[in-house]
């Protein structure tokens, strides 16, 4: 007949101090186990408002499981540096509930760089965080290191209300500083697009050599063309990279337009205007005035400060 398993054999002669040490050691794990979670919850980074119940939820989410939650968009949350995601929801007497999703970043200019992949010039834009914008149920903002986006099922302007107040009061508790990264204030004023910037952490114009690129967009006439800024650690990579890419990109003749620019075509994203000062590369893909797009590139030299 067989005998029952059991973690531990059955030993009468078992002393009590050995007992004693081994119920310490679970009671210590269970404890320890319980503290690990309860710290999770009460450490997240929410505020308590007057007249609503927060309820936050233990699970934390990084690198290793954010495709648990945001399958289809983690790999682009990964390539700006995300850091962790806490998730709360507020609800309040009149059965208004909001859910909040705080994602974080390494740096305010990657968390801006998420937001602005899921921007669109043409959204209702509020003035919370850094930036922020609305739609029907939805509020998403970002401020320092943080991007935010807050939803609701409450319909027309108690919804609006709600997500408003909750975002303002996320905004203060968070306490970052906020405005948009200095780099896009080197890109000159005339003839940009409002709200149409955007970094790119990874892979600019799909090459990967090329990558945190900060863009703007212009319209000077009919034709809208794209204007970039590339940080790179010092002149020397900037040149190597600049190298790389006249001699991978460039297709037919480069043209020397000017002590230190290019011009070429490239296959697969048209005409480049390109210029290299200090650690900085810059420059213009497919403006068709070539007059404004020098005038550009001449402001955007003056505005880089090596």
């Amino acid at each position: 007949m067989s005998r029952a398993f059991h973690p531990f054999p059955l030993n009468l002669s078992l002393e009590k101090d050995a007992m004693k040490k081994i119920i310490l050691l679970f009671s210590f794990i269970i404890c320890f186990t319980g503290e690990i979670s309860f710290a999770k919850g009460e450490n997240a980074p929410f505020p308590q408002i007057p007249g609503w119940k927060l309820d936050l939820s233990n699970q934390v989410y990084d690198p290793n499981n954010l495709w648990d939650i945001i399958d289809g968009a983690a790999d682009l949350f990964l390539e700006y540096s995300f850091v962790d995601l806490h998730i709360a929801r507020y609800l309040n007497s009149d059965s208004v509930e909001v859910k909040v999703e705080l994602y974080r970043h390494k740096t305010s200019l990657e968390a801006f760089g998420m937001y602005s992949q899921e921007r669109d010039p043409d959204y209702k834009f509020i003035e919370v965080g850094a930036q922020g914008y609305t739609q029907e149920g939805i509020l998403n903002f970002t401020t320092g290191v943080y991007y935010l986006k807050l939803s609701t099922f409450a319909a027309g302007e108690k919804g609006e209300k709600a997500l408003l107040m909750i975002a303002e009061s996320m905004n203060g508790f968070l306490k970052q500083k906020n405005g948009i990264p200095e780099i896009f204030k080197l890109f000159p004023p005339e003839r940009k697009i409002l709200n149409a910037e955007q970094y790119v952490a990874r892979n600019f114009l799909s090459y990967s050599f090329l990558s945190s690129a900060s863009t703007a967009l212009y319209k000077p006439d009919d034709n809208q063309f794209k204007a970039f800024i590339i940080e790179l650690k010092n002149y020397g990579e900037a040149k190597s990279v600049l190298d790389q890419f006249l001699k991978t990109a460039g297709s037919g003749k480069i043209d020397n337009a000017a002590p230190g620019r290019y011009d070429f075509t490239d296959p697969n994203n048209g005409n480049i205007l390109i210029g290299i000062k200090g650690k900085f590369l810059y420059g213009t893909i497919n403006c068709a005035s070539k007059s404004f797009g020098t005038d550009l590139l001449n402001k955007l030299e003056k505005n880089i400060t090596e």
